[in-house]
């Protein structure tokens, strides 16, 4: 059965959404991710419908390592989070070997998620910006973009009250010229070339999947709660209405940050005109274990941390 994933996903979403509306707990606690996993496999469908690839059916094997690196992603931010205090979890399950898998399993969604939208709307012909002027020399931009991104990273870990939304645009201006210099996809590589498509569809897919974290957190029994300094009324779900404006960033922090990964990877992305195509010398198998490991070994640390510090309410 063609579009079989995508069936699967509607049942989850759906059926998700039903259950937690009749008070299932089960159902309730667990709602973020059948929602998040159930949208991720309709858009696939959608994308492998309207354009024959798609990245869970054509690129599996990149898109089971996009959900290993997207956890160990997020991990980092609530690693930061332990410096801001933006935001803890509320409606926990205490037993933790429910709590650490559904933890991973939900922060696994963040980079598919993104990337899906990203590219339905890439299929969907949405294509704002694509024939601006070109950028000349972009490595003249380097010592800007590093200045940026440190100035970025290091204020709100400083500051936090004052310079907290300063980390959400740290990434891309830290990691940009180092994309861009390894040849692998980089905005900066783009606008090179007088297209700057990519960053519209990732502000706009930041967007809407923010709308979709809130209102799916909303109705999740599990969740997270924000605790943010300033700007904190009036809200939409959860989150403050200022608070959206991080999202569109953010997507673009995942797409340079996995384009940094790809370095790792000889250049292979995982987008279907460079997910198998190698610009470059890949990093040796037994580093890559090792890097491996590592972030498995930093996903349970932060698990612990994470129960420690960032848990407020438990069922």
């Amino acid at each position: 059965m063609r579009y079989r994933h995508g069936v699967i996903g509607l049942v989850l979403l759906l059926g998700g959404t039903a259950g937690s509306l009749a008070g299932l707990e089960w159902v309730r606690t667990w709602y973020y991710q059948f929602a998040w996993w159930g949208y991720i496999l309709i858009v696939d469908a959608v994308i492998q419908w309207r354009s024959g690839d798609s990245l869970i059916v054509n690129r599996r094997s990149t898109f089971w390592v996009l959900c290993f690196v997207s956890a160990a992603f997020w991990f980092g931010w609530e690693l930061v989070n332990l410096r801001l205090h933006n935001w803890h979890y509320i409606g926990v399950p205490r037993q933790a070997w429910q709590r650490w898998p559904g933890a991973f399993i939900a922060y696994a969604t963040v980079l598919p998620g993104i990337f899906s939208t990203y590219e339905l709307l890439q299929v969907l012909g949405v294509n704002p910006w694509s024939r601006i002027r070109p950028l000349r020399r972009p490595e003249k931009l380097y010592p800007y973009f590093l200045a940026i991104g440190t100035i970025s990273f290091v204020l709100p870990l400083v500051w936090p009250r004052l310079f907290f939304p300063l980390v959400w645009v740290a990434l891309v201006f830290l990691l940009e010229p180092l994309n861009h210099r390894a040849g692998v996809k980089s905005l900066l590589g783009y606008w090179q070339k007088g297209d700057l498509s990519p960053l519209a569809r990732l502000l706009l897919a930041g967007l809407v999947c923010g709308l979709l974290w809130e209102g799916w957190n909303f109705l999740s029994g599990a969740r997270w709660a924000y605790t943010i300094p300033y700007l904190a009324h009036p809200k939409l779900f959860a989150m403050p209405l200022a608070g959206f404006g991080g999202f569109p960033p953010f997507a673009v922090e995942c797409y340079v940050f996995f384009a940094t990964v790809s370095i790792l990877r000889g250049g292979r992305g995982w987008e279907r005109d460079d997910h198998d195509r190698m610009t470059r010398q890949p990093a040796p198998r037994w580093v890559i274990w090792l890097l491996g490991l590592a972030a498995l070994g930093f996903d349970v640390l932060m698990l612990r941390l994470i129960d420690l510090y960032l848990i407020k309410g438990w069922i």
